[in-house]
C-alpha cells in the first residue's frame, strides 16, 4: 500500500527565498539606482524631502523639484532604478502607481532599461508615433496608473 504524498516541510526557506530574490533584482538594477541616489542626494541638500514607499526612496520638492517642473517639456516624476523623484508630494501621490511601474521595470531589464526605454521611444518615431506617449513602457505605466494612454497639452 502506497503511503499519501505530504507536502514537504520547507523549513522556513520561503522568507529566506523572498529576500535573497529581493537583493538580486535591487543589484540588478543598481546602476540606474546609483544615478537615482546621487541626484536624490543633491536634492536633499537643495530642500527636497525623502521617504521610503514601495520598496523605492521618494524624493520631492526643494529646487530640484522647481527645476523639473520648470524645464522645457516638464514632465512631473522621473524614475532612476529605486529612486523617484517628483516635483512635489501632491504630483507623487498622482503619479505614484505609474512611477511604481518604472521601478518594477528596472527590476525587470536591471542596466538595459533605460536602453530599451529609449529603443522604444525611437521605434515609435520611427513609426510616426509619439516617442513619449507611444512608448511601450509608458503605456504600460499608464495602463496600470488606471489611463489608457498619456495626455498631451491639448487633450
Amino acid at each position: 500500500m502506497r503511503r499519501p504524498l505530504q507536502a514537504r516541510p520547507d523549513h522556513g526557506h520561503r522568507p529566506v527565498r523572498r529576500w535573497a530574490g529581493r537583493w538580486v533584482v535591487r543589484l540588478w538594477a543598481a546602476p540606474w539606482t546609483l544615478l537615482g541616489l546621487g541626484c536624490g542626494l543633491l536634492a536633499w541638500l537643495g530642500g527636497a524631502s525623502l521617504q521610503r514607499h514601495g520598496g523605492a526612496i521618494e524624493v520631492t520638492g526643494g529646487r530640484f523639484g522647481h527645476w523639473l517642473a520648470a524645464r522645457p517639456g516638464a514632465c512631473c516624476a522621473i524614475t532612476l532604478g529605486h529612486v523617484i523623484l517628483a516635483t512635489d508630494a501632491a504630483t507623487l501621490a498622482t503619479f505614484r502607481l505609474h512611477e511604481q511601474v518604472h521601478v518594477r521595470q528596472y527590476e525587470r531589464w536591471g542596466p538595459l532599461f533605460v536602453p530599451a526605454y529609449l529603443v522604444a521611444g525611437a521605434w515609435a518615431w520611427l513609426c510616426r508615433r509619439d516617442a513619449y506617449r507611444d512608448n511601450a513602457f509608458e503605456r504600460e505605466a499608464y495602463v496600470t496608473q488606471g489611463c489608457a494612454r498619456p495626455r498631451s497639452a491639448g487633450e
